[in-house]
């Protein structure tokens, strides 16, 4: 073996030795970041959670988007984003294939906190949760 490869491992062994396991970095390199709520990948990650919470909401009316409050990413296998929004309630009753863009917003909101994941292999969002909760309006 030669002395520079020998110098390198045991440097490398030592520096085990004495730093955090690997595993514990790479977690922490891992963390959520901020997004700009406003970029185009939590736009499309933010219109596929509201697609899917009005197809899976019992409720009688459609609900749009209204603004994006804050995102955050975290990468591993998948894109994950957690994104906390505001929607509408809409006065369009729920119905197949409507455009949510022609609905007029009613009165009611909720304070939403969604997390999509996006495979960059496919490019498919998949929502992972979502928490929502009404906003009180003002009487």
């Amino acid at each position: 073996m030669s002395l520079p490869l020998s110098l390198l491992i045991c440097l490398s062994v030592f520096q085990l030795c004495l730093g955090a396991p690997p595993e514990k970095r790479h977690i922490k390199e891992q963390g959520w970041t901020e997004k700009r709520p406003e970029s185009k990948d939590v736009q499309k990650a933010a219109q596929y959670a509201v697609e899917m919470f009005n197809k899976k909401a019992k409720n009688k009316v459609f609900f749009k988007l209204i603004s994006i409050t804050s995102a955050k990413s975290k990468v591993t296998n998948r894109i994950n984003f957690k994104i906390d929004a505001v929607l509408g309630g809409t006065k369009c009753p729920m119905m197949e294939n409507l455009d949510l863009k022609s609905c007029i917003l009613d009165e009611e909101q909720l304070q939403c906190q969604f997390v999509v994941t996006l495979d960059p292999g496919n490019e498919e969002h998949e929502l992972k949760t979502k928490k929502c909760h009404k906003v009180a309006t003002k009487a």
